[in-house]
């Protein structure tokens, strides 16, 4: 996998993260420092380890999409 491919996951879980650490407080340098350990992936192992990472995590994210659809769509069909 080339990482080209792996920038567009990156950035939409740092878009997520950001948006979780800003509830959880901090300040804007603290949030910056977490975000650059998390992105400072180098090893051939560990950027194995966070697309697999990144995958599933976007496959339950799916998945929940799909429930709260169907979920919808039957709640309209009892309402």
């Amino acid at each position: 996998m080339a990482k080209a491919n792996l920038n567009p996951k990156v950035r939409a879980l740092q878009l997520n993260i950001e948006g979780l650490l800003k509830l959880l407080g901090g300040s804007a340098d603290d949030r910056l420092r977490f975000w650059e350990i998390v992105k400072g992936i180098t090893t051939p192992a560990q950027f194995r380890v966070a697309s697999r990472q990144l995958n599933k995590m976007q496959s339950l994210v799916t998945q929940v999409r799909n429930n709260a659809t169907k979920l919808k769509a039957t709640a309209k069909k009892v309402g």
